[in-house]
């Protein structure tokens, strides 16, 4: 007689228990204040640049510097929490290249030849 295989099952759970972890461990008011302080359209630039590997302008990335690493941070976390399918190592290191870029974008802009 055949066993049931219950190692489909168990990862399920698992991972369903992870993603409400990750909800939980958001903090809803930071959120809250963070999206009165960024536009709907530099967030859709940074998702595309950490997900659709598009190029994201510099006046995305000064918007994102200026609300600040905590709050790219919680968007990122945000974002991953509710979305299924997504590599999450691979997402988290593609924020923190955008993040590094997006700094050094707007520390050093690009110089003008003289």
């Amino acid at each position: 007689m055949a066993g049931i295989n219950i190692f489909p099952i168990v990862v399920v759970l698992f991972l369903m228990s992870n993603t409400f972890l990750m909800l939980e461990a958001i903090d809803e008011k930071a959120l809250v204040e963070c999206k009165k302080h960024f536009s709907i359209k530099y967030a859709h630039d940074a998702y595309n640049y950490i997900f659709h590997r598009q190029s994201i302008s510099e006046k995305s990335c000064r918007a994102i510097v200026v609300v600040g690493k905590k709050c790219h941070d919680i968007f990122l976390d945000w974002t991953l929490g509710g979305s299924i399918g997504i590599r999450r190592s691979k997402a988290l290191a593609r924020g923190k290249q955008l993040w590094n870029h997006c700094v050094l974008t707007t520390v050093a802009p690009a110089s003008s030849s003289y």
